[in-house]
């Protein structure tokens, strides 16, 4: 397991390899964020208020996010996560 801290520790996740798939769990507290993955991400809301690329993500959603692609994530309130890598 890793831990992650991101814009000030606005953003924070623990990295795990799940049967041989990289996921990360993770919460985002409000605010605005942008990140540009090194590869391709699917993220799946769980809790909370979350718009990435202005697309509302309700709990239980999934949104993927293209390798190399810049994506911004707006929190309205404190949030939680799961993502696959590929």
């Amino acid at each position: 397991m890793k831990h992650n801290s991101y814009a000030n520790g606005g953003l924070q996740n623990i990295e795990f390899n799940d049967n041989g798939v990289d996921k990360s769990v993770g919460v985002v507290e409000l605010g605005n964020y942008t990140f540009t993955p090194d590869r391709e991400e699917t993220i799946q809301c769980l809790t909370g208020s979350v718009e990435i690329n202005n697309e509302p993500c309700l709990p239980g959603q999934k949104i993927v996010v293209k390798q190399g692609a810049p994506f911004a994530i707006v929190a309205k309130e404190t949030s939680t996560y799961i993502c696959s890598y590929r």
